[in-house]
């Protein structure tokens, strides 16, 4: 069973649309069967600015993905926060802040753990921007899933996403 393929966008995030070659009319979502969503999730989808196992009060936005409350509300280790993402906003881009913004997509990959065995590296492309590559081996058979993110601290946006 498949999944709506995400992308992310300079607004969010939003479905990805297949377009006929030379039209710019779409006609369907893409699909997904692999695990791309939920690493884009956890990298880029969760609460960037703060960590959602902080308390909110009643009825303040949170500004995290919303099946965090829905499905996870008790259990603030299982919840997408988006360590990445706030690393990538916060820190200068160098050769020692690279070890560092691998380890945060290291421990927010975490929950893949009992599924899958993750490979991260990160590279610093330009003095604006950051190419994250994510190999993910499953543990139940030898299908392997590769990705690659490019991220643009200047507009402090994912500007690329793909599955390799």
């Amino acid at each position: 069973m498949g999944d709506l393929l995400l992308g992310l966008t300079g607004n969010g995030g939003d479905a990805v649309l297949i377009a006929p070659k030379g039209s710019i009319i779409t006609n369907d979502f893409q699909l997904t069967e692999g695990l791309f969503n939920m690493v884009l999730m956890a990298l880029f989808g969760g609460n960037p600015g703060a960590n959602t196992a902080e308390n909110f009060e009643e009825g303040e936005q949170r500004y995290d993905w919303w099946g965090n409350s829905l499905f996870f509300n008790n259990q603030s280790e299982q919840q997408f926060n988006s360590n990445t993402e706030n690393i990538l906003n916060t820190i200068s881009l160098n050769s020692q802040s690279r070890e560092i913004i691998r380890g945060y997509v290291q421990k927010d990959l975490d929950f893949l753990s009992n599924l899958a065995e993750t490979t991260v590296s990160v590279s610093i492309l330009d003095v604006d921007k950051v190419e994250i590559y994510i190999k993910i081996q499953e543990l139940s058979n030898t299908q392997n899933s590769e990705f690659q993110f490019l991220w643009d601290s200047t507009k402090s946006e994912l500007i690329e996403n793909r599955i390799i």
